[in-house]
């Protein structure tokens, strides 16, 4: 039967470990992506819009700050922004809209004129600076500045506010947990295909070549199993006892010693019970001990064992 094969009592084991971990990893990541704060990264395109300045005030008052738009014929209004010192980008604007639009375009050579460019930015308000802008270009052009007050914008799209590392953190973040479940998904899937790659498969070299060893066990747990009871099987040739998180395997030919005790074993933090503990040894080969609850289970063991 196919649950008595080896990669199935291994599967049971990596279930074990990473079952609880895969389940966390699935919750974080549906958290994650309903996570409210990812909406506001979302970036919206406003090119085409009937109210652009409007618009960008309602986006501004909810909170919702990045945009995408296809500006055109930008002109360098002469002012750059600097950060630490060093030029990161220069002040444009565009009348393309019927009034003055102003974008901080991210660069370190100015152009006077861009005549197309996809701005990607965070809508941002500065007076101050807008106003200084506007009032400059209007005294150069010989236009008092009060005649234009209601044609120009005092919201800036800027391309150095785009908070393009926290998204990709964020996105990151987000993905991780889900990138880890599917890894780990991936790791029971070829363990259970190979179970030579599990690392319950390790204890089997000492038995010779752990594939051949996997497939002597696997034939023998489907057509010579002499014994199984709960989790302990035994074949001609083989011992298995499998636990929640291991599962040991024991060549019978080279079991040299066996003793029966009966010993108290710690059970949590204080309590202590007594159990049955089969001693199953060869010197400097292997050493494993098997505690059992009931005394005719233990005896039922060593008698299949022993082949009596």
């Amino acid at each position: 039967m196919l649950g008595r094969k080896l990669q199935t009592i291994f599967l049971k084991n990596t279930f074990a470990v990473v079952g609880p971990a895969i389940a966390v990893f699935l919750v974080l990541s549906i958290l994650l992506l309903r996570y409210p704060a990812l909406d506001k990264l979302e970036c919206e395109d406003i090119t085409g819009v009937a109210d652009y300045s409007g618009r960008l005030q309602v986006m501004y008052e909810s909170d919702t700050r990045l945009v995408e738009y296809d500006a055109k014929n930008l002109y360098y209004t002469g002012y750059d922004y600097y950060v630490d010192d060093e030029l990161a980008g220069a002040y444009y604007y565009s009348t393309e809209n019927g009034y003055m639009d102003l974008f901080i375009i991210e660069t370190d050579h100015p152009e006077s004129f861009i005549e197309a460019h996809h701005v990607k930015g965070e809508i941002i308000m500065d007076n101050i600076s807008v106003n200084h802008i506007v009032s400059k270009l209007a005294a150069a052009a010989g236009i008092k500045q009060e005649l234009v007050e209601s044609y120009y914008s005092k919201y800036v799209i800027s391309e150095l506010d785009y908070p393009t590392g926290y998204i990709a953190m964020m996105y990151v973040l987000c993905l991780a947990p889900a990138v880890l479940c599917a890894l780990l998904l991936l790791y029971v899937l070829l363990v259970f295909i190979n179970p030579a790659m599990h690392s319950q498969a390790a204890q089997l070299s000492v038995y010779g070549d752990v594939r051949q060893v996997i497939r002597d066990i696997n034939y023998e747990l489907k057509k010579k199993l002499l014994y199984k009871r709960e989790n302990v099987y035994i074949t001609n040739n083989f011992m298995i006892v499998s636990y929640m998180l291991k599962t040991e395997v024991i060549k019978l030919d080279m079991i040299r010693y066996m003793s029966k005790n009966i010993v108290d074993k710690k059970v949590g933090l204080k309590k202590e019970i007594e159990v049955y503990r089969l001693t199953i040894s060869d010197p400097g080969v292997l050493f494993y001990e098997i505690d059992f609850l009931d005394e005719s289970f233990i005896d039922e063991v060593v008698k299949n064992i022993r082949g009596i």
